[in-house]
């Protein structure tokens, strides 16, 4: 059964999408705005409808950011019906544009037909710097192997990769993982990375450099 992110702050328009889309045995998950993209919040979910104009953070602001770490597809939903509206979304990312007012026929074809599209494509693997990430099974395969990861050395090793060179402290990777009520110790970020490092190695290569008293980047040359 898929699950379902939608993202609107008309909460009429939540709700009908909500009933329309439990309605086809979805699970459907709400939100009336986004203030913070934790790639977190966005992981986990076969599909996301996204509204472009919202407080805080727009659809596009949105979009932008989590784009190149999840791996479902997303469709806007606006009230712009303008052909310049819609290629504006189109070529921010969104695999496509449903118009308000919609009909709910529409909004459930465009619905199953991103769906049977990521299925048919692999809905879970997303290539990212020559590395295919497989959500499904917390995997990372290579030209020479596949590292099998929990599932919090998956999503370090992902934001690492996306990142590539980017230097992250301990505490910026343990925010990612973690939300700020969690009881996690900061270590679990140390003995993560040394599992990490230990099934790599197994394959020959060492990924994820230290810079010391600053945090790790990920270097594969």
């Amino acid at each position: 059964m898929e699950n379902i992110l939608v993202i609107d702050d008309d909460e009429k328009i939540l709700e009908l999408v909500q009933e329309v889309l439990k309605n086809e045995h979805y699970i459907v998950e709400t939100r009336s705005y986004v203030d913070n993209t934790n790639i977190g919040e966005f992981e986990g979910f076969d599909l996301i409808l996204l509204d472009i104009m919202l407080p805080f953070l727009d659809g596009y602001e949105i979009l932008e950011r989590i784009k190149n770490i999840i791996t479902c597809p997303v469709i806007f939903l606006s009230a712009k019906s303008s052909e310049g509206a819609k290629v504006k979304g189109l070529m921010s990312g969104a695999d496509d544009y449903i118009t308000k007012p919609f009909s709910i026929r529409e909004l459930v074809a465009r619905v199953k037909v991103a769906l049977r599209r990521n299925l048919k494509n692999g809905s879970n693997g997303i290539l990212i710097n020559g590395l295919v990430f497989n959500q499904d099974s917390n995997s990372i395969k290579l030209d020479n192997g596949e590292i099998l990861l929990t599932k919090n050395e998956f999503r370090i090793c992902k934001i690492l990769v996306q990142n590539s060179g980017k230097i992250f402290s301990k505490d910026e990777l343990y925010e990612y993982l973690y939300d700020l009520d969690a009881n996690a110790q900061l270590r679990t970020i140390t003995e993560f990375i040394y599992s990490i490092r230990k099934k790599f190695k197994t394959l020959g290569l060492d990924p994820i450099k230290t810079i010391w008293g600053i945090g790790y980047k990920w270097d594969i040359k």
